[in-house]
């Protein structure tokens, strides 16, 4: 199925993929192609295209679009497409959207994940990941009065991919380390992937079991990813989803209260893959997504199709540059509009390793700062370099103010959450999503929380002032200045994440 439609004056489009976040929103001007089938993101994905002027296109299975001279082309579209018009506003058309193709199920995740910072073992511990290490990191936290929280143990810490069992010589304990966890105030989740190393005990078990995804030709397909090459879960299998569950079971009663679900790309997968339900690799890793819902702590990077879930959607890998710390908003703005409200930015100052040796020259503290407020009001924090390592006392407080102000918005933040539960609703919106037809349709350096708190968070390095156009009526800063809608400037030194309240 093919159609064209074309872009009316002053109209803008928003939604498909995350990670396009600084390319939208779209407009007669715009030139703009995408092809799932082909152009894999590393993030989320949805097959859905919202307008400002209240339309949007919508299908169960992927379709490809082509932009260019105020016409939207959209090929290789299943019979199920849907161009719906008549909704008024993008709103409208979000609200329209969510409730006749992917409703909310009436379930949150974990409020401690709108309350409490997460910490991730990445950064500081690298493949490193050890009994010791992890310990050390978790008292580090509360020693240098951080709050705990959510502590996710990276990857690592297993025998190997497929044996998901904490590694005997670096873990000797792995229980008691989980109980010294919990004791400090933390709930612990475990890096997780739908990998099985080759020729170990579990690749023979799986394959022997058809349990494995198999190239066209029937042979166990071996994929290469980013750290090396592996077999796959073939998870439209049931008895391959049983066999992973006993396993994450097994972690759940040893102490583990989550995962981190990472991988389960689309390009891991092909559409001629010989697997058990003949899906997709959309499909596959949509079955991956949702394979989380079992867990109530869960997180992913990588999700297709998976709009009014209780899932935790990360943005994907940012690295410590200004560019990227400029990219938070727009990206999980885009990922709101597409129907995943539990925002979880990347973690705070990036998350290259790299970047945080010791003497790393690229090191800016003053970006990790702002990094980290950028994070404040968004749905959650992720922090993984130690703050009080890589910076100064001054920069490490900074951010901790950070994290106060999270604190001091948590209730806020839940409550948008469980309206999102019902709704579909984001917690993070758009200006235009807020104030339609107010010239707001393509502002994507601040955002709203909820209706009437606005935040502008620096993204320049050295900037100590912000501009902002605020929509009409009465709007106090945080330091009790009220303005009355219009173009303004307003004092940001560094101790200060720039936000107004609407009176």
């Amino acid at each position: 199925m093919e159609m064209k439609i074309t872009i009316r004056d002053g109209e803008y489009w928003y939604g498909l993929a995350a990670v396009h976040g600084t390319k939208f929103p779209l407009n007669g001007q715009s030139s703009y192609s995408w092809h799932p089938t082909k152009n894999y993101t590393g993030n989320q994905e949805s097959p859905i295209l919202l307008s400002s002027h209240g339309r949007y296109l919508w299908s169960d299975r992927p379709y490809d679009v082509d932009i260019a001279d105020g016409v939207i082309s959209v090929t290789n579209a299943a019979e199920d497409f849907v161009l719906s018009e008549g909704h008024g506003t993008l709103r409208e058309a979000f609200l329209d959207a969510s409730r006749n193709h992917f409703p909310a199920n009436g379930q949150i995740p974990p409020e401690n994940f709108f309350i409490k910072p997460q910490y991730n073992t990445w950064a500081e511990l690298i493949y490193d990941q050890s009994q010791a290490s992890i310990l050390r990191y978790a008292h580090g936290i509360v020693d240098n009065h951080m709050p705990p929280g959510i502590l996710m143990i990276d990857d690592g810490w297993m025998d190997y991919y497929g044996g998901w069992r904490f590694n005997g010589h670096t873990f000797p304990d792995a229980k008691a380390m989980l109980d010294e966890l919990h004791g400090l105030g933390f709930e612990v989740m475990l890096w997780i992937c739908p990998f099985v190393s080759p020729d170990s005990p579990e690749f023979r078990h799986l394959s022997s079991k058809g349990y494995l995804v198999c190239n066209a030709d029937g042979s166990v397909a071996i994929r290469s990813w980013w750290n090396g090459y592996s077999a796959v879960l073939d998870l439209s299998n049931p008895g391959c989803a049983q066999w992973f569950d006993e396993v994450l079971g097994g972690l759940m009663e040893l102490g583990a209260d989550g995962f981190k679900f990472d991988a389960g790309d689309v390009y891991s997968y092909r559409d001629d893959d010989r697997t058990y339900g003949g899906v997709s690799a959309h499909d596959q890793c949509e079955l991956w997504a949702k394979l989380g819902l079992k867990y109530r702590y869960n997180e992913y990077r990588a999700t297709y199709k998976c709009a009014g879930l209780p899932l935790v959607e990360r943005l994907c890998d940012k690295s410590h540059r200004w560019g990227s710390v400029a990219r938070l908003i727009p990206d999980a703005l885009l990922q709101g509009i597409m129907g995943y409200p539990y925002v979880c930015p990347d973690m705070i100052g990036g998350g290259s390793f790299t970047d945080f040796l010791p003497g790393a020259p690229s090191l800016k503290p003053e970006l990790f700062a702002r990094y980290a407020q950028v994070s404040a009001l968004m749905p959650m924090m992720q922090y993984s370099a130690a703050p009080w390592r890589v910076l100064d006392e001054e920069h490490a407080e900074y951010c901790r103010a950070a994290g106060r102000i999270h604190v001091k918005f948590a209730d806020k933040i839940i409550s948008l959450a469980r309206h999102a539960s019902v709704t579909g609703e984001p917690i993070m919106r758009y200006m235009e999503y807020v104030f339609p037809n107010q010239g707001f349709e393509d502002v994507t350096d601040v955002f709203m929380l909820g209706d009437d708190v606005l935040v502008a968070p620096v993204v320049e390095d050295g900037a100590r002032t912000r501009k902002v156009r605020l929509p009409d009526g009465e709007w106090e800063y945080i330091d009790g200045t009220v303005y009355h809608g219009g173009e303004t400037e307003v004092p940001a030194p560094m101790d200060v994440l720039p936000y107004f309240v609407k009176k």
